[in-house]
C-alpha cells in the first residue's frame, strides 16, 4: 500500500478563488512541473536538431513526466493518461485551431486563442478525471484559462516580432522558447494551484 494519500479535508485546500498564493503542497507540485519544463526544453533541442516535423507537440509528455513519476503511487495511470495523452491532444488541437486564423500578423489573437484552448482544455480534462483539489473553483479555472490566453498572446507576439539573433542552433532554440517557456511556467502555476495535493 502506498504511503501517499489524498487528504479530503485538508487545511491546505484553497477556500477562496481569489487567493493566488501557492501553499507548500502546491509549491511542491510547481517544482515538479518546472522540472518537466526543463525536460521539455531538452526534448525541444533534440527535435530541432533532427528537424522532426511536429516534434514540439509529440514531446508534450515530457512536461508532465516528473510530476507523474513523483505521484505514480496515487492514480498514476489516470495522471499519465491526462498529462501524456490529454495534454498532447490539447497542444495539437490548440495549434490546429490557431493555424486557421487569418490576418493576425502580430499574433495577439492566435496566441490568446491557442493559449486559452490549450490551458482551458487541459484544466477541463483534469476536472473530468477528478484531479482537481476539493477547494478549487470554476472562478479560478476561468481566471487560469484567461491568464494562459493572455500569456500565449504575449508569447506569440514576441515570437513573431523578435527574430532569431543569428544563424546558430542556440538561436534557433531560443525562438520557440519565447513561446513555450513563459507559457509552461504560467501553466505550471495554474496547475499547482488547482491539482489535488498528496500528504
Amino acid at each position: 500500500m502506498s504511503d501517499f494519500a489524498i487528504l479530503d479535508d485538508d487545511e491546505r485546500e484553497y477556500h477562496s478563488p481569489f487567493d493566488l498564493a501557492l501553499n507548500p503542497a502546491a509549491l511542491e507540485t510547481f517544482k515538479w512541473l518546472v522540472l518537466g519544463h526543463v525536460l521539455y526544453v531538452v526534448g525541444l533541442a533534440v527535435v530541432l536538431y533532427f528537424h522532426i516535423e511536429g516534434g514540439a507537440v509529440w514531446i508534450t509528455p515530457l512536461f508532465g513526466l516528473p510530476f507523474v513519476w513523483h505521484e505514480r503511487y496515487h492514480r498514476g495511470a489516470v495522471k499519465a493518461l491526462v498529462f501524456f495523452g490529454g495534454f498532447t491532444l490539447m497542444h495539437y488541437v490548440a495549434l490546429m485551431t490557431v493555424s486557421g486564423i487569418p490576418g493576425d500578423e502580430i499574433g495577439f489573437l492566435r496566441g490568446f486563442v491557442g493559449g486559452a484552448i490549450g490551458g482551458g482544455g487541459c484544466l477541463l480534462l483534469a476536472a473530468i478525471f477528478g484531479l482537481l483539489r476539493k477547494g478549487s473553483s470554476l472562478t479560478f479555472e476561468a481566471f487560469g484559462t484567461v491568464l494562459l490566453g493572455a500569456v500565449g498572446s504575449f508569447c506569440v507576439y514576441m515570437y513573431l516580432t523578435t527574430g532569431a539573433a543569428g544563424d546558430s542552433f542556440a538561436s534557433d532554440l531560443v525562438q520557440p522558447l519565447k513561446i513555450y517557456t513563459p507559457w509552461q511556467i504560467a501553466f505550471a502555476y495554474v496547475l499547482a494551484r488547482v491539482l489535488r495535493p498528496l500528504s
